[in-house]
């Protein structure tokens, strides 16, 4: 279990765009306790875990779920999802992104 969390503190720290340094600045832990955390090689409290959640912009129970491929995901958690991928970009890659999208949803309509 601690490496299942783990892996997805660091995930959700590199869609974050953050180093260790970084995230372990915002949840005012050393960073190399952090790096312990990421490794899953120590157990860590659930106020550690809550306040990496909060330095995250997501809920800690994001923290202890089985990965997206073992089970649905409602529309809404897709959506938190993809929006978490996108608070780490420019607003240039965002207007990109935004064009990309508009692209594919009047390929939709043509079909």
């Amino acid at each position: 279990m601690f490496k299942e969390v783990a892996d997805r503190i660091r995930f959700y720290r590199k869609v974050a765009n953050l180093t260790q340094e970084q995230l372990s600045e915002l949840v005012e832990i050393d960073r190399s306790y952090l790096g312990k955390i990421e490794r899953g090689e120590i157990n860590i409290s659930l106020e550690t875990i809550s306040r990496i959640a909060d330095a995250l912009k997501i809920q800690p129970i994001e923290l202890f779920e089985r990965p997206l491929k073992s089970y649905r995901k409602d529309k809404k958690e897709v959506l938190e999802k993809i929006n978490v991928l996108l608070g780490s970009q420019t607003t240039e890659e965002l207007e990109m992104i935004y064009l990309i999208l508009n692209d594919v949803s009047k390929y939709k309509e043509i079909r």
